[in-house]
């Protein structure tokens, strides 16, 4: 339904405000950085986890999000149920 309301903002000249692109980074280089598949952090960010942002087909994940997240889960273990909350 967003994408309709952006196509419609577009034929009536109205551009929604783009996010600055510096503040993000790619699912890879989040991927790297925790060590996860890129699927998973594409999941957490669905699911909440890490903030982020989807642009057409490419998520984008926040830098303050993923720097918080890392520093909440240093001491935890890996799969340790907490890191998703």
């Amino acid at each position: 339904m967003r994408g309709c309301t952006y196509a419609l903002s577009l034929r009536i000249g109205v551009v929604p405000d783009m996010p600055d692109l510096n503040e993000f980074i790619s699912t890879e280089e989040a991927a790297k950085k925790l060590k996860y598949h890129v699927e998973h952090v594409r999941r957490m960010m669905r699911e909440g986890s890490i903030e982020g942002v989807k642009i057409g087909r490419t998520w984008l994940v926040r830098r303050t999000a993923l720097d918080g997240y890392m520093k909440r889960t240093a001491k935890m273990a890996k799969h340790d149920p907490r890191r998703n909350k």
